[in-house]
C-alpha cells in the first residue's frame, strides 16, 4: 500500500506534534547558564518538551503536522541519562498500530470534533477518537 514507507517518519512527527510527557522536572545539581542566565545549583526546573517539539528555531512550520519532515533529533522522549527506557518499545508500538490500522482500513476519517484528551498536567494523549471507515 502506498505511503506505508512513511510510517516510522509519521511515528517521529506524531511524537515532536504531540509530546507524550510535555513536562519533566528536574534538580540542577550545578550552576548552569542558560541563554544569558545563570541557573544555579539545586534549583527546580521544569522541561517542557512539549514546546521543545514546537519550536521554530528548529522546526520550520511546527505547528504544522508533516510526516515527511525531516529528523535529526527530538526530546519526546527525553535526552541523555534521562532519555526514555521504553523509547525503543512506543516507537514500535506506534509503527504497528499505524501499520494494523493502515492494513484493515486502509481509508478512514477521524471525526476531530469529537477527540477528547486526557486531562493530566504530566501526560498528553487522546482518551477517545473516533473513526469512520
Amino acid at each position: 500500500m502506498a505511503g506505508r514507507d512513511l510510517i516510522p517518519n509519521a511515528v517521529e512527527e506524531l511524537l515532536r506534534y504531540e509530546a507524550p510527557s510535555p513536562i519533566q522536572a528536574r534538580f540542577v545539581t550545578r550552576d548552569a547558564e542558560w541563554y544569558g542566565r545563570t541557573v544555579p545549583a539545586a534549583s527546580k526546573i521544569a522541561l517542557l518538551t512539549g514546546s521543545a517539539g514546537r519550536d521554530e528555531r528548529h522546526y520550520p512550520e511546527p505547528d504544522r503536522f508533516d510526516v515527511g519532515r525531516r529528523f535529526d533529533r527530538q526530546v519526546s522522549f527525553g535526552y541523555g541519562i534521562h532519555f526514555c527506557l521504553g523509547a525503543s518499545l512506543a516507537r514500535l508500538e506506534g509503527k504497528v498500530v499505524l501499520d494494523e490500522m493502515l492494513r484493515r482500513f486502509p481509508e478512514w476519517t477521524v471525526d476531530e470534533q469529537a477527540v477528547r484528551l486526557v486531562t493530566t498536567s504530566t501526560v498528553r494523549g487522546p482518551s477517545h477518537v473516533p473513526i469512520e471507515v
